[in-house]
């Protein structure tokens, strides 16, 4: 009989990836520079869930975000980490290797985990992580001396960050650390208002820009923060691949952007692993 509380988590995880996939394209979509993009992506997140979450907790709001403690300021660093190498990446190497590489986060929480979490992992786990890393090289090899490189190292930045909150979440999984993402996106506002000026916009980019600040962003990893903690933090990871097929699809059917070869036979490779992992990972124990 399935764990009622791990298969909330999956649930959580499922619904936030279905929200989080149109993400890509909407940055496209927007052809704003990285410095605007990030300013209110992170700005209208914070609003966001400062909003959810005092509506939520009302008079124990503020208590809840102390409580937090340093489990939250660090996540709150994953988070606007996360975000802002997402964004510079998507702006610099096709979605198709951006997203593939990020689907690379279940492989770095399974070795957090162990480090970490002192969480046991199989022989597959290790054989998969070769594969990925495999994979990942492939794709890297397509954008060998050309500015998409940098893109792709911006995304394995981007995958490493999301693991390291995944496994954090786990680790605190008695503590709420929702707020999290009010410090981290307001981490984003702050480093993109320092790093440049910020452009003005028009009212069709503000429309996706608040689709992106006020729903996509704040209800996405508000479900990647929860699910944690009802769930292993790999298990969840894994169920965000679901973004590496869904984003570049997005994108493809609105815009027409191909994947290279690379990218299709690295990714390919990728996927495959880790939709492997995954099947191992979820598949009941018997005696």
């Amino acid at each position: 009989m399935p764990n009622s509380l791990h298969a909330r988590g999956i649930l959580i995880s499922i619904i936030g990836v279905l929200i989080l996939s149109p993400d890509s394209l909407l940055i496209r979509l927007l052809s704003l520079d990285n410095n605007t993009l990030i300013y209110y992506r992170g700005l209208l997140a914070a609003i966001t869930i400062t909003a959810l979450l005092a509506i939520y907790y009302r008079q124990k709001f503020f208590a809840v975000i102390l409580t937090a403690g340093w489990a939250g300021a660090l996540n709150g660093c994953f988070f606007a980490a996360t975000n802002i190498t997402f964004v510079h990446s998507i702006q610099i190497t096709s979605v198709a290797n951006t997203l593939v590489i990020v689907s690379s986060a279940p492989i770095f929480a399974a070795i957090l985990s162990v480090i970490v979490l002192r969480e046991k992992q199989p022989m597959r786990t290790w054989i998969v992580i070769l594969l990925s890393l495999a994979g990942i090289f492939m794709i890297g090899l397509g954008s060998y001396q050309s500015d998409a490189l940098t893109g792709d190292l911006f995304a394995l930045v981007c995958a490493i960050t999301t693991a390291c909150s995944a496994v954090l979440v786990r680790l605190r999984k008695t503590i709420d650390l929702l707020p999290s993402v009010i410090f981290g996106s307001l981490i984003m506002a702050l480093y993109a208002w320092l790093n440049a000026p910020i452009t003005s916009v028009s009212y069709a980019q503000f429309g996706y820009l608040a689709l992106i600040g006020l729903v996509v962003v704040p209800l996405a990893f508000t479900c990647l923060t929860i699910a944690p903690r009802f769930a292993g933090s790999a298990e969840v990871q894994l169920v965000f691949l679901l973004e590496a097929i869904l984003g570049p699809l997005w994108v493809w059917l609105v815009i027409n952007e191909t994947p290279s070869l690379n990218t299709l036979i690295g990714g390919g490779v990728l996927l495959a692993s880790v939709a492997w992992f995954a099947a191992q990972a979820l598949r009941p124990e018997t005696d």
